[in-house]
Formats: structure tokens, sequence, C-alpha cells
């Protein structure tokens, strides 16, 4: 099992008085995990919204964060390619992965916020093969030195993509919250898959995880050498009654911004299951839905617990979401001292 942090931040002023005092939080976290013995770093893309808008191009974040690591792998979770054009996300990532000594890992998403594609321009109803090309744009890219390519959104002859990656052949991770295509998508293109547990539980996850395991061998691939990604929201202290005491009111907050997030949203017919997001959003108010195994929140033991039911899901690698609203830093980092302490050693 591998484990890291993710970050799809809700900025809350009382915590970070501003942006910028976010950014100096996620830092401290990250160079703290690094020492700790984590492996991987991810950054979420959002727009227009305190779920996630912070971190508006995770490549700018990445960037920062490989000039104060050395070590752990620096991941996008995702880019969200239709929002995007394919060429100026190639150049980023190349750009991340140069600097970062090769550590870059690329996961990519459709987007599932109208909102979103309606400011920036974009007809959702196009998403999937803008998504399509915008993945072909970016391993032809990476693979040649110069590539050309004709698709219905992108044209272009004889490009030659600078900086140049280190990475000729980099990982592609697919994120997908309750979308069963994207799942086979993956599969059958022998990319590795993101699920949300959180959002649809570790029941739906062991499905959506069928679907994408089939895919793989249709294809011809090895399960074996792909990982699904699962992210949390983690938090733990020795104290169970201690830990729930502390995180029920950040996670409810958290779930509260997402709500609003998704509260006017309507999704076009490539967007299959999402009709009932709101719904399943809104049911996560209640803290017992989310403690019953969606999150790892609690003491060490009940983590433990919770592991080996993600192990039996099918899930190889974990991203935990630390930062909730209204946390302070200070018990972030105990619980992150305490996860590296207690869980984690169990698990390698």
């Amino acid at each position: 099992m591998k484990f890291g942090l993710l970050y799809l931040p809700t900025f809350d002023a009382s915590v970070h008085r501003d942006s910028a005092g976010l950014y100096r939080q996620i830092f401290q976290q990250v160079e703290l995990c690094e020492s700790l013995g984590f492996d991987s770093v991810w950054a979420a893309e959002h727009h227009f919204t305190p779920y996630g808008g912070d971190i508006p191009n995770p490549s700018l974040l990445l960037a920062a964060l490989a000039q104060r690591t050395h070590r752990i792998r620096l991941g996008t979770a995702g880019v969200a390619l239709p929002l995007n054009r394919a060429l100026n996300v190639a150049e980023q990532l190349a750009m991340v992965d140069a600097l970062s000594g090769g550590r870059l890992d690329i996961g990519v998403v459709r987007a599932f916020l109208h909102f979103e594609y309606e400011a920036l321009q974009i007809d959702m109803a196009e998403s999937r093969e803008r998504f399509n090309e915008s993945i072909e744009i970016l391993l032809g890219t990476f693979a040649h030195e110069r590539f050309s390519y004709h698709g219905k959104y992108n044209h272009f002859d004889d490009v030659a993509l600078r900086p140049r990656p280190l990475q000729r052949k980099p990982r592609i991770m697919i994120g997908t919250v309750l979308s069963p295509e994207s799942a086979r998508y993956a599969g059958l293109h022998g990319f590795d898959l993101m699920v949300i547990p959180y959002a649809v539980s570790l029941a739906g996850v062991k499905q959506t995880v069928k679907i994408y395991h089939e895919a793989l061998l249709e294809a011809g691939h090895r399960i074996d050498n792909h990982h699904v990604h699962a992210t949390f929201h983690m938090y733990v202290e020795p104290s169970e009654t201690s830990a729930i005491a502390t995180i029920r009111e950040p996670i409810l907050r958290y779930v509260q911004y997402f709500a609003e997030a998704v509260a006017g949203d309507h999704w076009s017919k490539d967007y299959a299951g999402y009709e009932g997001l709101v719904n399943k959003v809104l049911a996560l108010k209640d803290f017992d839905v989310l403690y019953d195994r969606r999150t790892l929140f609690g003491h060490p033991e009940r983590l433990h617990e919770t592991m080996e039911m993600i192990i039996d899901a099918g899930i190889t690698e974990l991203s935990f979401i630390t930062m909730m609203p209204g946390l302070p830093q200070t018990k972030i980092l105990d619980s992150l001292r305490l996860f590296a302490a207690d869980i984690m050693p169990r698990y390698r």
C-alpha cells in the first residue's frame, strides 16, 4: 500500500486567513510527510468556489512543492482536461516533471461542475471528446520530440514540446466519482484508476473496481501492474471520543461546501449516474454516514479495521484529505505523525 496527501481544500478564513496562509500550511504538511515516509502528494483542480477553488492550476502548486521536496512523488488529481487547452497542459506538466527530477504522476478528470464549464465557456456536452483528445496529446507530446495531431477540437503539426519532460511515458490515472464509463475507459487503455469512497461508499467502490479490473483483463493488461487509488478524509487521535469531537464540525462544514458547489448543477447525457449526486452529497451531511467507513476518522484501531475493508475493496493506494474548515494546523500535523507511526508501517 502506498500513502499520500491530496489537496482539494476548502478555504477557511478563521484558519488560513488568506490564500497565502492556506498554501503555507500545505507546504508545512508536505514537508513533514516527506520526512515521515509518505509516498506522494496530489493536487486537484477546481475553479471559482471555496470547494477547492484555491488550486485552479495543480501544476503551479506542484512546481512550488518540487522545490521544497526531494523524494516524494508529485501528482495531479486531477487536471480537468476539457477545461484546458491540451498543449498548454502538456507544457505545464512537462515543466513540473523537469523541475522535480522526473517525480510527476498525472491524474486526469473530466470535471463535473457545470458552472466551471459555463464560466470558462466550454460546452459540457463536449467533455468526453475533449478529454479523450487531451489524453492522446499528453501521451504523444511526452513520448515524441515532435508531434502532430488532428482531432475535432485540437489541430496542430510538428509541435516540439518545451520543456522536455524527463519521463517519456508518465503514469496516467483516471479519476471518477460516479461514472462506470470512466472506470472502463481506464481499464481498456491500461491506465490507473482513482475513486472517491466518501461519495459512494466502499461497497460502491468495490463495484467500480470490478468494472475496472474486467476492462483491464479484456484489453490484455495485468491487474497487478495497475493501481486503484482512493482518497479519504483522514484524522486520527489516540482517543476515539476526542477524535470524533474534534473532526465532527470540520467534516460537516467541508461537506456543506461540496453541497453548495453541486446544489444548482446539472449534467449532460454523457454524465450517466451524476443525476443523483446532489442527493448523495446531502446524505453526507449526516456524520454517522461519513463515519461508517467512508472516512478514516477515530483512533488507530478503528483505522486498522477500515484499512482491512479498503484492501478488500481492491484499493492499492491511498491519499488523504487533511484540511477541513476549522481544523487547526497543529491538530493536522499531530494526526499525520500518529498515522505514520501507528498505522502506516503495518501496510508497507
